[in-house]
């Protein structure tokens, strides 16, 4: 893509807010057969959805506000350019749902979306690149996405405890990494936006 232009800063971008508000999660190809991602354009993402169907569930993961935090770590080395992305989010109190819960996270292949606190959602664990770079190496998107994922992303890290302290806080740190060779990419819906059950815990996208 050749540099045609470059870009403005404006008060809107300066008095945006961090953080993110909600974490999505789910296991790659769920159903049993693989999923179907739609990209368009460079960055974005326009449809996730199951084998066969036109959306996908997810788990709503509500966390501590002002906890959970999205790096990207990047590196160029010849033609491969490397992203290291982790989430890391706070679960308050030490229950047995939120233990069961992280454990079903284990050893999973899994997406990882997330809404930041000026209405963007940012997705890890989906890719439309493999090897990174230019000079043809790169595999279409088509080529992989769905049926052999590579750039998923996983539970790496758990952290947390009781307390001793009355006063002391309680609960699960919770990291989910993944490398990839591309930016963090935007949903970006084509169709019916996210859309939360009224119990607060699943998430249609479509």
């Amino acid at each position: 893509m050749a540099i045609a232009d470059g870009l403005t800063t404006t008060c809107t971008n300066i008095q945006s807010s961090g953080g993110i508000q909600t974490v999505f999660i789910r296991e790659w190809n769920s159903t049993g057969s693989p999923d179907k991602i739609a990209t368009l354009g460079t960055g974005t993402i326009t449809s996730i959805a199951d084998s066969g169907g036109t959306n996908s569930t997810w788990g709503v993961y509500e966390t501590k506000i002002e906890t959970p935090v999205l790096s990207v770590t990047g590196a160029s080395v010849g033609n491969a350019n490397t992203y290291e992305c982790s989430l890391t989010f706070n679960l308050p109190q030490l229950d047995l749902a939120r233990r069961n819960s992280i454990t079903d996270l284990q050893g999973k292949c899994l997406q990882v979306m997330m809404l930041d606190t000026n209405g963007t959602y940012f997705v890890i664990g989906i890719s439309g690149t493999l090897t990174g770079g230019d000079g043809g190496l790169d595999l279409a998107a088509a080529s992989h996405i769905g049926t052999r994922p590579q750039t998923f992303a996983r539970l790496s890290a758990v952290e947390g405890g009781t307390g001793a302290a009355f006063s002391d806080e309680t609960g699960l740190n919770i990291t989910l990494t993944c490398t990839q060779y591309e930016l963090p990419r935007t949903y970006v819906a084509a169709g019916a936006a996210v859309s939360i059950s009224a119990t607060g815990l699943v998430a249609t996208v479509s």
